[in-house]
């Protein structure tokens, strides 16, 4: 199923209006909450505290972090969903609540009709991981066991509907393997377990694979985005190991800043161009760098509908082919 166009819907009848009128030029007059739908110490609440902090410095005005984490970030969106559409709670938060768990399964709220997209702000890839001692150095030598053996590689995977789980079963589904799943809560469990051998392959986030490559532990077979990152220049990508049905492969996750449906279309361009100048800046680029992220920003709060709008119909059409939606709806 593919889900209407954004601007037709979240944007409204008034649609995006670049010029600030006289009631918004004030904003913000008091203090903004802005949600992150994760944890402290995930790579969204780093890069939901950066941007915030950017915002205070150039807006004049406190804006306070507020974690709210839990169901895959689902939680913490279905709060900004139901908050007042003024400007003064917004949402920091990756792919996984708007356009991943909702291609799968049922969530309290419709990120379509109840949020409007401010800004594209960090991407970043997965990355195929194994332990440092794997017999496996390159994609192909896992995959040619993988074929040989059915069945028999363990892969981790961070649950049911996650990016982990469902990029692991595309992969497996255009390389044309079979890999055993094997669910953790989290990432850190899972690279613990990978590198004690109780798994044998993990698709991660960059930021914490980055980490460990660097000290060592894993090796990165591959990168699922089409060409290779600035930030791990050695590790090649899936294309360019042209091995059959993987030429066009790709996954890469997301963070983006939205707000409540209804919020003013001047409130939401002061917020994007804010955005903008604070994802210019040397100081966001260099530690969104460390945490294995690319600052990304939007032409215009549009140009990020449409994004999230192709990430969500490539996600839905993911979990229909692998009979995902069916199974956890």
């Amino acid at each position: 199923m593919k889900i209407q166009a954004w601007s037709s819907v979240a944007f409204g009848m008034a649609g995006f209006c670049a010029s600030i009128s006289i009631a918004a030029a004030a904003y913000p007059t008091g203090p903004v909450t802005t949600v992150v739908s994760f944890p402290p110490g995930n790579s969204a609440d780093l890069v939901g505290r950066t941007i915030t902090q950017k915002l205070q410095d150039s807006l004049g005005q406190s804006f306070i972090v507020d974690n709210k984490g839990g169901a895959g970030g689902t939680i913490g969106i279905e709060y900004v969903t139901r908050a007042k559409p003024d400007g003064y709670t917004i949402s920091i938060t990756s792919l996984s609540p708007i356009s991943v768990i909702p291609a799968v399964k049922k969530v309290p709220y419709d990120p379509v009709k109840q949020l409007v997209p401010i800004s594209l702000l960090a991407q970043g890839p997965m990355v195929v991981v194994v332990d440092k001692n794997s017999p496996f150095n390159t994609l192909q030598e896992l995959i040619d066991y993988a074929k040989a053996n059915p069945g028999k590689l363990n892969y981790g995977s961070l649950g049911p509907g996650t990016i982990s789980q469902m990029t692991t079963e595309l992969f497996k589904s255009a390389a044309g393997i079979d890999l055993t799943e094997i669910p953790y809560k989290g990432s850190a469990q899972a690279l613990t377990d990978l590198i004690g051998g109780q798994i044998q392959v993990l698709f991660d986030g960059n930021a914490s694979a980055m980490r460990q490559m660097e000290a060592g532990t894993v090796k990165g077979l591959a990168v699922t985005i089409p060409k290779r990152s600035p930030l791990m220049p050695d590790t090649p990508s899936i294309a360019e190991t042209n091995i059959p049905g993987l030429q066009n492969f790709q996954s890469q996750g997301w963070m983006g800043a939205f707000a409540p449906a209804g919020t003013p279309p001047e409130v939401i361009a002061i917020l994007h161009k804010e955005m903008q100048k604070a994802l210019k800046s040397p100081d966001v680029i260099e530690r969104f760098a460390a945490s294995g992220l690319q600052a990304v920003g939007s032409n215009d709060p549009k140009d990020f509908a449409r994004f999230v709008e192709t990430d969500f119909n490539r996600w839905s059409s993911a979990a229909e082919m692998l009979g995902l939606r069916s199974a956890l709806k």
